[in-house]
């Protein structure tokens, strides 16, 4: 047996290496895909899978139109809280570094006799307390993001004057982004309504300390002992509220008289008047329903959101009503 061994040209080896060359970028480049592949998996979650996995599919909502997307969220909702958090199950806990969100001489629209420090009150611990649910955080409040979420939006708060401070908290939080030409406040009988012209949006608020028609039904003069509520006539108030996107309820205190609520079956302008007493727990019931009923009847789930406030704390050494 005869071996043979011949060394290579340098032709052919020059060619050799640029082979392996080649090779070798590509295997690195596959494994860079590869590793980018992966990293984007876990880092991007579900969008992942949208993408790449459902692809055409009709199942990926990404392939879906933005209104069938929007659709299935509440209205106004831009955050979602972990799935069973109870953002009303918490406590109150003191935060000395975000809050308090605004101060008192910052604001032009706290009625006088609510501006607690220029009353002489000596402490200030009280602006520092925030709401902290048990089992989430609650965002941080952005007030260009409520003006942006709002454009071409009203904004209604329905009720009390606990209620009206609600109100009044909402709009000291936003007017100092808008500016002075730009904003109003103006009172049209029950009706208050302060306006950022530049967003095309109104924050409101209507004063029905019952919700239904009554004899305090007056925004200024309403310190009235024998309260006269009129059954079935939400819609004497509700006729204002119509068109609200978003609408801010609240009833609750003004039926704490520790005596039987007075009902009008017939109109206040009747010479002779209907009048029966009710316990109190069954009025409340009585304006609930008529509550619940109008909002079914006038507000569009998809577009519009409903809340309400239920029991407050009195004007009074911040005890609460029971």
């Amino acid at each position: 047996m005869r071996l043979t061994f011949s060394a290579s040209s340098p032709s052919s080896s020059s060619s050799l290496d640029l082979r392996k060359s080649r090779l070798s970028a590509y295997i690195f480049s596959l494994l860079a895909f590869a590793f980018i592949f992966f990293f984007a998996a876990i880092l991007y979650g579900e969008d992942f899978v949208y993408i790449f996995i459902l692809g055409n599919s009709e199942n990926n909502p990404l392939r879906q139109p933005i209104s069938t997307i929007n659709e299935a969220k509440l209205a106004f909702a831009l955050w979602e809280t972990k799935e069973g958090c109870d953002v009303f199950s918490g406590r109150w806990v003191k935060d000395e570094l975000t809050r308090p969100l605004y101060r008192e001489s910052e604001c032009p629209y706290i009625v006088p006799q609510l501006t607690c420090q220029d009353h002489g009150r000596p402490d200030q611990g009280y602006q520092h307390w925030r709401w902290q649910p048990h089992g989430c955080d609650l965002p941080s409040f952005n007030a260009t993001l409520m003006l942006e979420t709002l454009r071409g939006k009203r904004m209604m708060f329905v009720g009390d004057s606990l209620n009206r401070g609600q109100y009044i908290s909402m709009v000291c939080l936003l007017h100092r982004l808008v500016p002075e030409n730009a904003k109003s406040m103006e009172t049209f009988d029950s009706l208050t309504v302060f306006t950022a012209k530049d967003y095309n949006t109104t924050i409101e608020f209507y004063w029905a300390p019952f919700l239904l028609k009554s004899n305090a039904d007056n925004a200024v003069i309403h310190r009235i002992t024998d309260r006269i509520v009129r059954k079935g006539s939400i819609d004497n108030h509700g006729q204002h509220w119509k068109g609200a996107d978003i609408l801010v309820f609240n009833t609750y205190l003004w039926w704490m008289t520790g005596q039987k609520m007075k009902i009008l079956k017939g109109s206040f302008d009747d010479e002779k008047k209907e009048i029966v007493e009710m316990p109190t727990e069954n009025a409340y019931r009585m304006v609930m329903k008529s509550m619940l009923r109008w909002v079914k009847l006038n507000m569009d789930p998809k577009k519009t959101r409903v809340f309400f406030t239920s029991m407050s704390p009195t004007h009074a050494n911040s005890i609460i009503g029971a």
